[in-house]
């Protein structure tokens, strides 16, 4: 497969592979099912790696916002205006019913609204996602100029790896392993951002095949280091190096999947963000919700109830907010023109 072809197709494929990657986070959520199959098992235990495909996806649509030669406060605007409005909203009104439960402080919701519980490191945060991804809007400017004036970007790609690696486990070995959550993405920031440089560059070079099938061999070495104990490895990194082979298949797959399940996936992929932060709150307060409910069936019920809830009030929580928001938008457009 061509260099250029591989980054095609999973753009063609973005929102249908973050729609598989959000179907993996919600299994990892289910927390309180268990699965016996020990490869079932497995996949779900290490479900948190959806997130780092939502990260590849996310620095690949960055690298080509930056590129457009837009101004700088569009992008940061643009990418502003799709995260937290969402977030304020779920984050705000959830946080005060907490409050008027007597189960949190106004403090934290302060805290959870302004994202600075993550790096605070505070007990009682919501997630750490969006802050880690308000992070990653923040940076991608500055590595984005740094990926383009760089001769090898694969080069750079790669050293993103032990870079990680070294202050993960300086945060780790100083009391702070919270930021590892975010720590451990940086390799799949720059894995999308170079995803998102060959889609932009005219040339074609054939050796970019080589170069991912290179990466994957790289995350199998990595795979069988954890996997004999030799010295421990995120699983993060080893989905990271695999990640370019692995949504070409997963792309490959998708073509031939009948049009209902690629529009499934692709309405998961579009509305994650959405979903993502209600089923959040679905994980969390399981054994508040749950009693509530009147499930006496089981944990597997509430899950499979949870997520039946989630995605109806996903859409009707996008489509409230999009409507706010396309008047904020020409509200930004008359004042940037003036």
């Amino acid at each position: 497969m061509a260099g250029k072809t591989e980054a095609h197709l999973i753009s063609r494929y973005r929102s249908e592979l973050m729609g598989l990657a959000m179907l993996w986070v919600m299994l990892f959520h289910c927390f309180w099912v268990s699965i016996d199959q020990p490869l079932l098992k497995a996949f779900k235990e290490i479900g948190f790696c959806g997130v780092d495909i939502f990260i590849v996806m996310s620095g690949m649509g960055q690298y080509m916002s930056l590129t457009k030669n837009g101004r700088l406060k569009d992008y940061y605007f643009r990418r502003l205006l799709r995260i937290l409005p969402a977030y304020w909203l779920v984050v705000g009104v959830y946080g005060l019913v907490l409050r008027l439960l007597q189960r949190t402080s106004l403090t934290m919701v302060a805290l959870n609204l302004s994202t600075l519980q993550y790096w605070l490191g505070t007990e009682g945060g919501f997630n750490w996602y969006v802050p880690a991804l308000l992070v990653f809007y923040l940076l991608a400017p500055f590595y984005v100029r740094l990926l383009r004036r760089c001769r090898s970007g694969m080069l750079l790609t790669l050293c993103s790896f032990p870079v990680s690696y070294v202050l993960s486990d300086w945060v780790l070995r100083n009391g702070l392993g919270h930021l590892s959550d975010f720590l451990y993405r940086l390799p799949a920031f720059a894995v999308g951002c170079l995803l998102g440089r060959f889609l932009t560059e005219e040339r074609n070079d054939e050796d970019r095949a080589l170069l991912w099938g290179g990466l994957g061999a790289f995350g199998l070495l990595l795979a069988y280091i954890r996997v004999k104990g030799l010295y421990y490895i995120s699983y993060c990194y080893i989905v990271t190096a695999v990640m370019v082979p692995l949504c070409v298949l997963l792309s490959l797959v998708l073509r031939r999947l009948p049009a209902p399940v690629c529009r499934f996936l692709r309405l998961m992929g579009v509305y994650s963000l959405e979903i993502y932060l209600i089923n959040v709150i679905v994980t969390v307060e399981v054994q508040a919700l749950l009693p509530w409910l009147g499930l006496g069936m089981g944990y597997g019920v509430y899950y499979l109830v949870g997520f039946l809830i989630t995605i109806p009030l996903a859409l009707a929580l996008h489509h409230v907010l999009e409507l706010a928001v396309k008047r904020l938008e020409g509200w930004w457009k008359t004042r940037s023109a003036a």
